[in-house]
């Protein structure tokens, strides 16, 4: 699918919070996540990076770094 970096995960994770601010320490809850927003997250993440997330994931993580380390362990290996 794609071939974009984990370092472009966080331009991913802003682009749905836009305009609010994020950083690895923000908190869901501080962004004023919705379940909409969660699963909006979770499709652009799924459909960028190739990765393998469901809802559960959304809604396990407490935080934007959490969610930045599940995805980084879960991408695809370069073949």
């Amino acid at each position: 699918m794609s071939n974009e970096q984990p370092g472009d995960l966080m331009s991913v994770i802003s682009e749905v919070f836009a305009p609010r601010e994020v950083t690895l320490e923000s908190a869901f809850e501080d962004l004023e996540a919705t379940s909409v927003t969660l699963l909006r997250l979770m499709v652009s993440i799924q459909s960028t990076f190739d990765v393998d997330l469901d809802v559960v994931d959304m809604f396990t993580v407490a935080n934007i770094g959490e969610l930045v380390q599940l995805v980084e362990e879960r991408i695809p290996a370069s073949k």
